[in-house]
């Protein structure tokens, strides 16, 4: 087998190969790349690798991509590097030859960029993945060692219970336009300043990463205003559609029974339905969503939910011991629990940022990139 670094010229293979692993869950989903495989990764940095293990044959056997960003850890300026849509088939050559092959090339790729800390994402769900990377083991066995970052939910909001409470009518939420651009960038970098871990610090890095964004303008903010014009809460509601779609491969009995009560509410008028086996779910990320009480925040919601089509729901972060974003109880939401680890090599030592606090604000992380 021989482990590559792949290219345009592969995205046929990668987009077949990767629409073939499912994720495991509750739901076993089914992810497709539309068009370009690469386009996620271009919308958050332009410097990416993607590793493929081929075969004898030239099939792909593993791949795994990671991705380089300029951003703060703590305040001081780092190379992050995110590790993302690791797939290996589940044969024993694959899975030996991938981590004999692969593991010298990540710190490769680590040092070449000074990078110090590489940052990835791993669902509950996956007790496979679980067992072979978060499980203590022998450090002379030369494996990189995950130290747990934080603990997050994707909460998901699927309707409105009846008599549910009224947005306080004194927090006004408009959509934004052009000339609110400067006010937005500085509220949010206000908000974000001393978060652990953000991959922007001023307005024109805060410009940049909207530029990149497929389908997503400043005209797609919803802001919230107090009495004074001053924004005091933002969300931006976008879909991935263009970029990665999502299908239902197959429910669990708790998960179909969750997606049965839907069915049932919808016809009430009170919930949206959730996609069958084998059909696409249709959500909107709720990005960039910061608010200064939970007053705003459900402000914020109540509003993007409201602009849903039927058959859509509202997807956002809950990171543990951030009561701000605690799902309201006036919705229908289900969680998914997630983790953000820090990959580190077995030689180097614990950074003070992941050492266990009481207190601590999650870093700016968007689920819709994991």
């Amino acid at each position: 087998m021989e482990l590559i670094k792949t290219s345009d010229a592969e995205n046929e293979k990668l987009l077949h190969y990767f629409a073939q692993k499912p994720l495991a869950g509750s739901i076993e989903l089914q992810l497709r790349r539309m068009f370009n495989f690469f386009n996620q990764y271009r919308i958050q940095t332009d410097d990416y690798v993607t590793y493929v293990l081929h075969n004898d044959l030239s099939e792909i056997e593993a791949m795994a991509s990671i991705l380089f960003i300029k951003g703060e850890i703590e305040g001081q300026e780092e190379i992050i590097g995110y590790a993302t849509d690791l797939r290996v088939s589940p044969t024993r050559l694959a899975v030996l030859n991938w981590s004999r092959h692969f593991l010298p090339v990540l710190e490769s790729e680590r040092k070449k960029r000074n990078c110090r800390y590489i940052f990835s994402v791993i669902p509950h769900s996956q007790r496979q993945a679980y067992n072979a990377l978060i499980r203590p083991r022998n450090l002379r066995r030369g494996m990189p060692r995950y130290h747990l970052f934080r603990h997050f939910d994707l909460v998901s909001l699927h309707g409105l219970w009846p008599f549910h409470a009224v947005p306080l009518p004194g927090i006004k939420i408009r959509t934004a336009n052009n000339n609110d651009f400067a006010q937005l960038a500085e509220y949010i970098l206000r908000k974000t300043e001393k978060r652990p871990l953000r991959f922007y610090n001023t307005v024109e890095n805060f410009q940049q990463s909207i530029e990149r964004w497929h389908d997503l303008f400043v005209e797609n903010f919803l802001l919230a205003f107090d009495r004074h014009n001053n924004i005091i809460g933002c969300a931006a509601p976008w879909s991935s559609e263009r970029v990665q779609r999502l299908y239902a491969a197959k429910y669990d009995d708790k998960a179909a029974n969750f997606q049965s009560l839907l069915a049932v509410l919808s016809c009430l008028r009170i919930a949206h339905p959730l996609a069958k086996e084998g059909q696409e779910f249709e959500f909107r990320h709720l990005t960039h969503l910061f608010a200064d009480n939970p007053d705003i925040f459900y402000s914020l919601l109540y509003n993007a939910f409201k602009q849903l089509d039927k058959k859509e729901f509202l997807l956002y972060p809950h990171f543990e011991g951030e009561l701000l974003t605690l799902p309201p109880r006036s919705f229908i939401s289900a969680r998914t629990p997630f983790g953000l680890y820090c990959v580190l090599p077995p030689a180097d030592p614990v950074p003070e940022f992941l050492k266990p606090r009481s207190l601590f604000l999650p870093p700016v992380f968007e689920p819709a990139f994991i």
